[in-house]
């Protein structure tokens, strides 16, 4: 999979990702290949993948054809 984060400042992409867990509204799920098309709100949290974390503001996700694109303030 692959997993983009885009801010108003800059848009970074990181490739061959397993797993990447995100802080939902209503709690923390996870995504993996092949999930489901999905466009959800986000928390302030840590977005988790393959051992790393990235803190991120509130914003969107939408996961589609195994690309994760979340859309933050910071």
């Amino acid at each position: 999979m692959k997993l983009v984060i885009t801010t108003p400042q800059d848009s970074s992409t990181i490739d061959e990702v397993d797993i990447v867990t995100l802080p939902g509204i209503e709690g923390a799920f996870t995504v993996l290949r092949n999930h489901a098309p999905l466009i959800s709100a986000i928390n302030k949290g840590d977005i988790r993948y393959n051992e790393q974390k990235i803190p991120i503001e509130k914003g969107v996700v939408e996961v589609k054809d195994d690309t994760i694109t979340v859309i933050t303030d910071h």
